[in-house]
Order: C-alpha cells, then sequence, then structure tokens
C-alpha cells in the first residue's frame, strides 16, 4: 500500500494512484481511484487506468464500513515486519519528495515510482520524470517528457543511513546527471546535461523497454476488506 498515508479517508474526496507499472506511468499505465467519506461508510469509486494502448472495462467502486477502513488502513501502515532493506529505504525516499517538492521540482523533476528492482529485490529503484522547464532554459512539450531510473545498491549501510544519503543526493545535484534514462531520446537527454543517457526509447505507442513482469503471489486481504460491498455488475 502506499506509505504515505494517502489512503485515509479524509473529509474532501481526492484522487490516489494505487499501482504504477514499474517501467513508471508514462510507459504502461497506472491505477487510480478517488476516495471519500461518506457518513459512516468509505467509498473509493472513480477508478481509472492510464496507458498508452487502449483501456480495459470500467471499474466498479466499492463501499467499506468507515470504522473497519481505518481500522485496516492504520494496521496496514504500521505492518512492516514482512519488509527487507532495500524497502524499507524505499519508504522514505518516497515520501520524501511528497514532503519537500523543491527536492526534485528545483530540477523540473516529479517523482515516479519508487521500489525495488524486478530481478534484484535486494536494490532500491527510484524513477522520476523530467521535462525541461524554467530551470533549464528551454521548456519542452508535455508529451516530450524524459524518464530515469536510479538504482540504489545494498551498500551494507543501515537503511535509514542509505535513505538519508540518497534524499541528500537530488539537494546537491540535478539527479539526472547520476540516473539512467529509461524513456525518452538520448540524444535530447545528453544536451540536457545527462551523463547516462542510457538506451531510451520512442516514447507512446513504441515498445515497453523492461521485459514482462513475473506473476507474484498477492498477500491476504483482512475481513475488512474481503466484506467491501460493490453494486450489482448489471440487470
Amino acid at each position: 500500500m502506499p506509505d504515505d498515508g494517502l489512503l485515509r479517508a479524509g473529509a474532501h474526496a481526492r484522487e490516489v494512484r494505487l499501482a504504477e507499472v514499474s517501467c513508471t506511468e508514462g510507459c504502461c499505465g497506472a491505477l487510480h481511484v478517488t476516495i471519500r467519506r461518506d457518513g459512516d461508510q468509505v467509498v473509493r469509486e472513480d477508478r481509472r487506468r492510464t496507458a498508452a494502448g487502449p483501456g480495459g472495462p470500467g471499474l466498479s467502486s466499492y463501499r467499506f464500513d468507515a470504522r473497519l477502513y481505518d481500522a485496516e488502513v492504520a494496521r496496514a501502515g504500521s505492518d512492516r515486519p514482512w519488509s527487507w532493506p532495500a524497502r524499507t529505504v524505499a519508504r522514505p525516499i518516497g515520501a520524501g519528495p511528497i514532503e519537500r517538492p523543491d527536492l526534485l521540482g528545483r530540477w523540473d523533476a516529479r517523482p515516479g515510482r519508487v521500489g525495488t528492482g524486478l530481478d534484484d529485490p535486494g536494490t532500491t529503484v527510484v524513477t522520476f520524470s523530467y521535462l525541461p522547464g524554467p530551470a533549464s532554459g528551454t521548456p519542452e512539450r508535455p508529451d516530450r517528457a524524459l524518464r530515469f531510473s536510479w538504482d540504489i545498491p545494498d551498500d551494507g549501510t543501515a537503511p535509514g543511513a542509505r535513505a538519508a544519503a540518497a534524499l541528500r543526493r537530488p539537494a546537491e545535484e540535478n539527479p539526472k546527471t547520476y540516473a539512467r534514462l529509461s524513456h525518452g531520446s538520448p540524444g535530447r537527454a545528453a544536451e540536457l546535461g545527462s551523463t547516462r543517457p542510457g538506451d531510451g526509447w520512442p516514447g507512446p505507442g513504441g515498445p515497453c523497454p523492461l521485459p514482462p513482469a513475473r506473476a507474484r503471489p498477492a498477500r491476504p486481504l483482512s475481513s475488512a476488506v474481503r466484506g467491501a460491498s460493490r453494486p450489482p455488475s448489471g440487470p
């Protein structure tokens, strides 16, 4: 689940990104949902997928008992025994740009997925998009954003120290100078100062640069989530 508390239901409805593919949302899409509180219930509705290809069928809304929902979100948020070092490092790194928007914003960059490597779970992977804007002096079209991936290997230091060091780095250095380009024009990235342009790829409509993900077993949901109600599927 998101580590920043966004699944909590507040007084106002808000859209939350539940999941993003490892190659970033701009490549193969993500799943978003709107969460709102309605009296003694919590509603998840208006779920939508974003992807370069055609979308799937519409997704139903769900209603939860607010008391049980709040308890389950609190329980899941404090359930950390399953986490491993690289995943523990990813958590504060993902929260960093939310708490300090200027951390990446000063470089015209926006945060993406922060997690662990598909082929190397011991490595923390940080992704971000870069759209040349005021800081570059050469604004670019929104559909030409460059996307980067930054691998943080396990160097033997404590997870907290590793995360703190990772958060200090973009405060001092432009991250596109040490991250690898994963989406966009290598030539354009090099023009903008990237020293590790990578292979890139053509953009929307082109092939995903990552191999198909291997299926992973789903973690069991609690009875609070399994007991969610949803409207009938049709007549």
